[in-house]
C-alpha cells in the first residue's frame, strides 16, 4: 500500500455533499464554525462568487474548489453584493430531491451553481490536517480526473436515481483523496505532513512509519530509509512536516491507537502491543498527554457521544 493510501486509511474520511445551490440575483450564506474533524469544502460548477474569511475577501469562478481544513467561519456572498451592504435575510426555497437539499433563489446578474459538503474524519485523523492552511483552492480543471469525478457528483445531484445518496457519498470521499493527491503532486504546501509525501526521500520514511507503526523507530533507523544522514534528515523532516520526526512516529501511533480503541474494541494492552509500547503504563502515559485523558475514559467519552439521542 503506497503511502497516501495509508494516510487515507489514518484520516479515516467520510465525504458527503449536503447541498445543490441554484443562487442568483444578491446574497449571502453564513457558514459558522465546524465541529472539530469536520472540513466543509465548496465545489463551483458555474458562475462566480465572493468568500470572506476574516478580512480577506477572494473571488471565486466555476471549476474552483474551496476546502477548509479547520473548519473556520466563513461567509459566501454574490459577487454584486455592495461591501458596505447587509447581508440580506432568507437563504432562497429549499427542496430535498431525495438525495441532496436543493436551494434555489431568483434575480438578477451571475447564477452561482454549487455543491457543498464536509469530510469528517471520524473519531481519529483531525492533528494529521491540523497544520493545512485555513483554506485551500484547487482549480479542477487543470485535473481530468478530479474534473470528471465532480462531473460525475453533479449529475448524480441534479438526476436522482436508485442509490444516488449511496454513490454521492462514495464519491465525496474519493474526491478527498484527489485533492491530497492534488496537493502533493504541486508540492505547493509546507509545514505538514503532505509535504512530506512531495518529497522522494521522506516520503519513503513516511510509507516506512504508516506500515510499522509499532517498530522501534529512531532518527538513525528513519534516516537510513531516507538515505540521508542524521542530521540532514532531522533537518529536513522538521523543515518539511512542522515537527520533529519522532513527535511525529507518536502522533501515527496515537491515531492508530484511537482507532484500535474504538473501531476494534481492543483493551488497552493489547493497544499499547499492537502501536509500540513496552508495557500499558508508558502507552497510557503517552496516550493521556496526547489526547487528555486515559485510553479507558477517551473510549467512554466517544462511545457516549455517538449514542442516539433518547426521543424526546
Amino acid at each position: 500500500m503506497d503511502s497516501l493510501s495509508h494516510l487515507v486509511r489514518m484520516l479515516s474520511p467520510s465525504g458527503r455533499v449536503d447541498l445543490h445551490c441554484h443562487l442568483a440575483g444578491t446574497w449571502a450564506a453564513d457558514q459558522p464554525a465546524a465541529p472539530p474533524g469536520h472540513v466543509p469544502y465548496h465545489v463551483i460548477l458555474g458562475g462566480r462568487m465572493r468568500v470572506r474569511i476574516g478580512r480577506r475577501v477572494e473571488e471565486f469562478e466555476a471549476g474552483d474548489v474551496l476546502i477548509f481544513p479547520q473548519g473556520s467561519h466563513h461567509v459566501l456572498e454574490s459577487v454584486d453584493l455592495p461591501a458596505d451592504a447587509a447581508p440580506p435575510d432568507g437563504g432562497g426555497e429549499r427542496h430535498f430531491n431525495g438525495v441532496v437539499t436543493e436551494i434555489r433563489s431568483e434575480g438578477e446578474g451571475v447564477l452561482l451553481d454549487m455543491l457543498c459538503g464536509v469530510f469528517v474524519m471520524r473519531e481519529t485523523g483531525s492533528s494529521l490536517l491540523r497544520s493545512l492552511p485555513e483554506v485551500i483552492h484547487i482549480r479542477s480543471g487543470e485535473r481530468a480526473a478530479l474534473r470528471a469525478l465532480i462531473g460525475m457528483m453533479r449529475s448524480e445531484s441534479v438526476e436522482p436515481k436508485p442509490g444516488g445518496s449511496a454513490v454521492i457519498d462514495e464519491l465525496s470521499t474519493a474526491l478527498f483523496t484527489l485533492l491530497l493527491r492534488h496537493l502533493i503532486s504541486t508540492g505547493q504546501l509546507s509545514g505538514n505532513v503532505l509535504a512530506l509525501l512531495a518529497d522522494a526521500r521522506m516520503s519513503r520514511v513516511v510509507e516506512a512509519v504508516l506500515a510499522q507503526p509499532a517498530q522501534s523507530w529512531t532518527v538513525g533507523s528513519l534516516a537510513a530509509h531516507a538515505h540521508v544522514s542524521r542530521a540532514t534528515f532531522a533537518r529536513r523532516f522538521t523543515e518539511l512536516g512542522g515537527m520533529p520526526p519522532l513527535e511525529w512516529v507518536t502522533t501515527v501511533r496515537m491515531e492508530l491507537a484511537a482507532r484500535l480503541l474504538l473501531r476494534e474494541g481492543l483493551s488497552a494492552n493489547q493497544v499499547a502491543e499492537r502501536c509500540g509500547y513496552a508495557s500499558e503504563a508508558a502507552f497510557g502515559r503517552v496516550f493521556k498527554k496526547h489526547y487528555r485523558s486515559g485510553p479507558g475514559a477517551y473510549r467512554r467519552k466517544l462511545q457516549h457521544a455517538q449514542e442516539p439521542s433518547a426521543p424526546a
